[in-house]
């Protein structure tokens, strides 16, 4: 799993994410195992889902979690109490 949390950044633009995110604080090997629990956790999705593997942009991600939807929700109020 460490090997591929090696390799994983450079083919997969939210493992690069969080490489990049962990490695900012300063510690390299802390940063793979970030990526390595990512993987692990995409293992688990795809088990538990019985689906293929598919790489999501960031907006398609909080599409689907509706992270995005409460951000434009609450945009949308912002500017109807400025009216």
């Amino acid at each position: 799993m460490i090997e591929a949390a090696h390799v994983g950044p450079l083919w997969n633009p939210q493992l690069k994410a969080v490489h990049e995110r962990e490695r900012a604080r300063g510690n390299a090997n802390r940063a793979t195992l970030a990526v390595a629990r990512k993987l692990v956790a995409y293992l688990l999705a795809v088990d538990r889902s019985g689906k293929p593997f598919e790489i999501r942009s960031a907006a398609e991600s909080e599409a689907e979690s509706g992270e995005g939807l409460v951000r434009q929700d609450c945009a949308n109020l912002v500017l109807a109490e400025q009216s």
